[in-house]
């Protein structure tokens, strides 16, 4: 763009065409600089900001969030032979436990979790920007071209030689390709990657939006991929073949067994809670029985659309760190445990 697009940016600014209906203003090329800046920025942070690093240490600064039952039960992590915090995962790329998993980025070469997800949403959506600004920057240099060389109202001979061709979609573009292709290259590129990182974008918001990470995204699919089969099992089974319903609360297990590999551009796979699933510590279902799976179950990490939100922008565990409200409190535990020191506090008043 700073080769072939800028030059086309001070045409489009001098007296030399009185009578142009395209013009860039110039502080374009200045606010190209910046935007390449802020790409480069955001990229710096999202990639040396850590996600957080649970140890057996920091176990107390990152407890802040209670176990559903559903994606997580408390139990001690294979890997790191110490409690497993409600929506952390070991990375196996970065060998480490990471709070609030989200997944690990080739493109930063970083793990997204908990204290770098906020970093990760402004660098996506800084890119997303930059993409579509170069796109609309790019395309405004080419109708430039266009309306400098009369392109729509010039007539074009082959090569070969033969009569004169009139200006035509596939014959404009086919000159601009041959004349112009650093920027038709570039308008191709940027359309075409803004595209895909605006839908990126949109995914991370959902998510964001609704209380999960992208390693829950997946392992709620998993989840309600089994319910669906189990509650199709049910309504088909015969009436004495029936059993209650399936208690969660009771289950020793996670719903989605064995850890993904959650990547960018992959996803590895995973083990979900097979159709013959029960709650196994309940000694009077029946085996052959074919349990209720009951209602779908409902994430307990979704709070609404702003405090999830703000959740990303300011973590829970950042907060803590903040505050000195350590000691392995959940989010709701640390709230109703400060209530009842201003309460005592007023009351010694």
């Amino acid at each position: 763009m700073i080769k072939y697009g800028y030059p086309l940016i001070d045409e489009t600014n001098t007296n030399h065409y009185p009578n142009r209906k395209v013009r860039i203003p110039s502080y374009h090329k200045t606010l190209g600089y910046i935007v390449f800046a802020l790409c480069y920025y955001t990229f710096y942070l999202s990639s040396f900001t850590s996600a957080g690093n649970l140890t057996a240490e920091t176990v107390s600064t990152y407890s802040n969030y209670s176990y559903d039952n559903v994606l997580y039960v408390s139990r001690i992590c294979k890997t790191t032979k110490f409690r497993k915090v409600p929506r952390s995962k070991y990375d196996r790329t970065t060998e480490r436990q990471i709070p609030r998993f989200d997944h690990f980025c080739v493109w930063i070469n970083n793990a997204v979790g908990e204290e770098n997800y906020r970093f990760f949403g402004l660098f996506i959506g800084v890119h997303m920007g930059m993409l579509g600004y170069g796109f609309w920057a790019s395309l405004m240099c080419i109708r430039w071209v266009c309306e400098r060389d009369s392109l729509w109202s010039s007539k074009y001979y082959s090569v070969s030689g033969g009569e004169p061709i009139d200006a035509s979609w596939k014959v404009v573009l086919k000159y601009l390709g041959y004349h112009e292709l650093p920027l038709c290259g570039l308008v191709i590129l940027a359309g075409a990657m803004g595209f895909v990182m605006a839908g990126f974008v949109a995914f991370h918001l959902y998510i964001a939006a609704r209380g999960m990470t992208t390693n829950e995204f997946f392992k709620w699919r998993d989840v309600k991929a089994w319910h669906a089969r189990a509650k199709k099992r049910y309504e088909n089974a015969k009436p004495e073949e029936r059993g209650p319903k399936f208690d969660i609360s009771k289950a020793e297990y996670e719903m989605v067994g064995v850890e993904r590999d959650v990547g960018c551009v992959s996803v590895g796979s995973s083990e979900a809670l097979n159709d013959d699933a029960d709650a196994k510590d309940d000694d009077e279902v029946d085996e052959n029985l074919v349990q209720d799976p009951g209602p779908l179950p409902k994430n307990i990490y979704d709070r609404g659309i702003w405090e999830n939100l703000g959740e990303v922008i300011w973590p829970r565990s950042l907060r803590e760190k903040k505050e000195g409200q350590g000691g392995g409190q959940s989010g709701e535990n640390a709230a109703s445990s400060t209530k009842k020191k201003k309460t005592k506090k007023k009351k010694k008043n």
